[in-house]
């Protein structure tokens, strides 16, 4: 039996009885199957004439209750009403709702500062749609006999990055709502406005007080998020790999006192990535899950995945995370603790300043540069350099994409992407994250007995940058090994998910990809093109181009099948 989806969707003059039970209020309804992990967090309220409506979890609520002299669901209304840049601009955590005026048919549709909670919005006159599931959105166009097409974008989209790069999805309908925007709809003409957006201006600081800032602010965001756990009498999910981010989630949590963890970590059987984060997790005495992804069975998981995460990121990005989630109980936890693109906030996306600094280019971290397509220009004129249109494409629609699964299970939030510690991080000059050094001397200095175990990143050698002479030897040993492969060739296994390795060895998964691909690619909605386009990844690109091929047949398939 398929499980339910967690999710919401409010509709204005729209059937949506397809869904099931639903709220009806004049001319809008809404239908919840919420995960409801912060029921006091969240929002529905239907009182003089207006219904307001908040999805999450919100780490502020006292600061809208002293100011308004009221319960948080009132003063948050209220602060919307009364100016929503400013509401937003003030409000923490992770994030999604809307405000509709019955009376006057204004419509205010929002999200947090970097889409932890992502919303997809409708407008067509004075017919509206928002929710988190964009397969819920598709079933209510087509049961209201509206137009449900297919966008060819979000496909070349996904055949090269992987991740959608602006507010397309695979409908062309349906747009999803940006990090740190809102919509406003009114009169059935809709605006997207900017309340929130980073800022990487750099500032003259001594890296003495840049480790001050960080320290302060990283302490800061991690308290925010456990204490939302304890709030509540959940216990805390943590990931931890052999990586740097969530080694540090896990130790600065540890050393404020909330020692109650269960460490999770899924790669490859044997791998260093598993032997260093279970060093760590029994270090600091915590209770420690280790899930191996040798059995490649998450590779069979399409249909699945590409549901979860509305087709904004390939399939395979979460590797068996949603496996592992599936097997813990999440009932006893809130949050799930990521240590997500820290790497990219405290080091740099970019080595190379002139890059990063410069004017923003496409083709940079893209999955696939097999194929080659026309965008759109103007959406590089929303970003002042390339590191920060990198932030929010690979990293915020990118790698958090993850989150849209993980959310079928548990809410999620990362210290490294809270508003605050952000601010700090690109306060500070290029230099000093460039290769990791201000991060490196952070957690030295502060934090000296976490450096003691050995990096992923560097081969196992410990983060140290007097250590940076036997990394180097490390690093051109793995260089020299994956020539090796590609030149005799083999299949290279060290990494924390060798896709090529399970791939060739696994007879399944390649039936599974041919047969998902003859049963799909023949979908008239493709096009010629785009159907060529996908023959020539499937056939010769790796396996994560494959994967990239058969994330659009998947949604093809669930949307227009």
């Amino acid at each position: 039996m398929k499980k339910k989806r967690f999710g919401f969707l409010a509709a204005g003059n729209l059937n949506i009885a397809c869904l099931g039970e639903a709220r009806h209020m004049g001319d809008c309804s809404q239908y919840d199957h919420l995960l409801n992990k912060f029921p006091d967090d969240q929002i529905f309220r239907t009182e003089e004439g207006t219904v307001s409506f908040l999805n999450g979890y919100v780490y502020n609520k006292a600061d809208y209750e002293r100011t308004y002299g009221c319960n948080w669901a009132e003063a948050f209304t209220r602060a919307l009403m009364e100016d929503a840049d400013g509401a937003l601009k003030k409000l923490r955590g992770g994030f999604c709702g809307y405000l509709y005026d019955q009376k006057t048919k204004e419509l205010l549709v929002y999200t947090d500062q970097i889409a932890v909670k992502p919303v997809y919005y409708y407008i067509n006159g004075e017919k509206w749609m928002v929710s988190d599931c964009v397969e819920d959105m598709a079933e209510v166009l087509k049961q209201n006999g509206l137009a449900c097409e297919f966008q060819p974008l979000a496909a070349q989209y996904m055949l090269t990055y992987g991740y959608m790069i602006d507010d397309t999805t695979f409908v062309r309908q349906i747009h999803r709502l940006l990090p740190g925007n809102y919509l406003r709809v009114k009169d059935g003409r809709a605006a997207v406005l900017r309340y929130h957006f980073l800022q990487n201006t750099p500032q003259t600081i001594s890296e003495e007080e840049a480790v001050e800032r960080i320290d302060a602010a990283f302490r800061e965001a991690v308290w925010r998020e456990f204490e939302k756990d304890r709030e509540y009498g959940y216990r805390h999910l943590v990931d931890l790999s052999g990586g740097l981010d969530s080694r540090m989630v896990t130790w600065v949590a540890h050393d404020l006192g909330y020692t109650d963890q269960l460490n999770v970590t899924y790669c490859r059987d044997g791998y260093r990535d598993e032997k260093i984060a279970r060093q760590v997790a029994l270090f600091l005495g915590h209770e420690y899950l280790f899930k191996p992804l040798d059995d490649g069975k998450w590779m069979y998981d399409i249909d699945e995945m590409t549901s979860q995460n509305n087709g904004a990121a390939l399939y395979m990005g979460m590797t068996g995370g949603r496996r592992l989630l599936e097997v813990i109980n999440t009932e006893a936890f809130g949050i799930e603790h990521t240590g997500m693109i820290g790497d990219a906030i405290l080091g740099t996306l970019y080595r190379d300043k002139a890059l990063s600094c410069g004017k923003p280019v496409f083709g940079q971290s893209a999955h696939s540069e097999r194929l080659h397509y026309a965008f759109d220009e103007k959406i590089l004129d929303e970003y002042p350099n390339q590191e920060l249109f990198g932030i929010y494409t690979r990293g915020m629609l990118g790698a958090s994409s993850s989150y849209l699964i993980r959310q079928q299970y548990i809410e999620t939030a990362s210290p490294f992407m809270d508003v605050d510690l952000l601010d700090v991080a690109f306060s500070l000059p290029f230099d000093y994250r460039n290769h990791h050094h201000i991060y490196l001397r952070w957690l030295n200095e502060k934090y000296p007995q976490a450096a003691e175990f050995g990096w992923e990143k560097w081969g196992g050698v410990k983060p140290k940058e007097s250590h940076i002479p036997l990394r180097k030897v490390k690093t051109t040993q793995r260089l020299l090994w994956e020539r090796l492969c590609a030149v005799l060739p083999i299949n290279n296994q060290d990494s924390m998910n060798p896709v090529e390795y399970w791939y060739a060895k696994d007879q399944g998964i390649q039936e599974c990809f041919a047969r998902y691909a003859e049963e799909t690619i023949g979908n008239p909605a493709l096009g010629e093109e785009l159907r060529k386009d996908i023959r020539l990844l499937l056939a010769e690109g790796g396996v994560e181009e494959k994967s990239l091929a058969i994330t659009v047949l998947a949604m093809v398939k669930k949307y227009f099948g």
